[in-house]
């Protein structure tokens, strides 16, 4: 039997639809440093991203050396304005309230998406957002965050009886226009992402919303390489490629990857490919049947020619780990979305405190419950080590 090992490094977990896709954006060049406490600010884009973590895995795992804390402060519906945060009071009084959170939250770093509710005001309405983006904004300022403007995407067509978004994606890409001129005013980052949803090549049939307006789980997965790639992050490799002469040793090796990948949904009804799919080409075998065993497991099997095309690995290794860690960053998430936002909170702190106001103290008790999943998230974040063979069957 001839056996022969390589070390394996895999390309994207599914989202190698990016890895040959060029962008026509300016990428920004954002980048997250050791210590950072990040802020997420926006509206139902931002907020409903906490239930699904692909975003924030994707941020996780490529910065995996730094200690990094996210925070979502998402409100489904929100404006500059802070109207959906007003509660039983007026938008001022939630523009204050979020004022309030951000500041005790120290941020270093600040992802603030706007403009999506806005721009149904049209043309008429956008001079009373550029003002209530500089108000904003000079709110952010006195944190002394770094902060990076995201625009909102564009509203998916989807076909009858949905309406035609045409005349609403025209009106929005001025108010898209409107936060890359502040970003640039101010000297922030900026990552387009009305540009870029829209060269992601969709597929008939492939659809990243439900509604035309927000994400599904796949619709989350499917642009977490397209952020990635609006921050100047490097762009995964789609595919990668060994030769046999790299294989000298009679010994399993050892590999760790780059970074982690959060594998697709389970249940991607809408992808028109293989939505998990590696490729691996190994050129130069001697003529025969190879198989590749990764932590003793067979992972693929093919002849020398098939290897030489490319061999398609369902499932990488660490894709039980990836998924381990977007489920710890989901549950983190909820934690601190009732930390600072309980559902009676009206009871607690409001109006009616006098009559379940005592329960307040229970608030504090979500912090070690948050503590720990961040000390699991940090523990899951850097890829573990597998052990590869690639052997040539009898």
């Amino acid at each position: 039997m001839y056996r022969a090992v390589m070390v394996l490094l895999f390309g994207l977990s599914g989202l190698g639809f990016f890895g040959t896709q060029i962008y026509a954006v300016q990428a920004a060049e954002f980048e997250l440093r050791d210590g950072d406490r990040v802020v997420l600010l926006g509206g139902t884009l931002i907020e409903r991203e906490q239930n699904y973590g692909y975003w924030e895995t994707m941020l996780t795992a490529r910065n995996a050396e730094k200690n990094i804390v996210f925070r979502n402060l998402g409100w489904s519906g929100d404006t500059v304005f802070a109207d959906a945060r007003g509660g039983f009071g007026t938008p001022a009084d939630g523009f204050r309230e979020m004022q309030e959170l951000v500041e005790a939250l120290k941020p270093t770093v600040i992802f603030a998406n706007y403009g999506a509710n806005e721009a149904f005001e049209g043309a008429a309405g956008l001079s009373r957002f550029r003002n209530g983006l500089d108000a904003l904004l000079d709110m952010l300022d006195a944190t002394k965050a770094r902060i990076c403007l995201i625009s909102p995407p564009p509203h998916e067509k989807l076909g009858p009886p949905l309406p035609d978004p045409e005349s609403y994606n025209r009106g929005l890409a001025a108010y898209r226009d409107a936060l890359r001129e502040a970003a640039e005013r101010r000297s922030y980052g900026f990552v387009d992402l009305f540009t870029l949803f829209g060269e992601l090549n969709l597929q008939p049939g492939e659809h990243l919303t439900d509604n035309g307006v927000h994400l599904t789980a796949y619709g989350y997965w499917r642009t977490a390489e397209a952020l990635a790639k609006g921050l100047g992050l490097p762009v995964q490799p789609a595919e990668t490629e060994f030769s046999i002469k790299d294989a000298t040793s009679a010994n399993p090796l050892r590999f760790q990857r780059g970074n982690l990948m959060a594998p697709p949904p389970a249940a991607v009804a809408s992808a028109p490919r293989p939505a998990a799919a590696r490729t691996i080409i190994v050129q130069g075998l001697e003529q025969g049947v190879y198989k590749l065993m990764i932590d003793g497991k067979l992972a693929a099997s093919a002849s020398a020619e098939q290897w030489a095309k490319g061999v398609a690995i369902k499932s990488a290794p660490d894709d039980a780990q990836a998924e381990q860690l977007r489920q710890a960053i989901i549950r983190k998430n909820k934690l601190y979305f009732h930390r600072w936002r309980p559902q009676n909170v009206t009871y607690l702190f409001g109006f009616r405190k006098h009559e379940q106001g005592q329960n307040a103290k229970e608030i504090v008790q979500f912090d070690p419950l948050i503590a720990a999943e961040e000390e699991l998230i940090r523990k899951l974040k850097t890829p573990a080590t597998h052990a590869c063979e690639f052997i040539k069957n009898n």
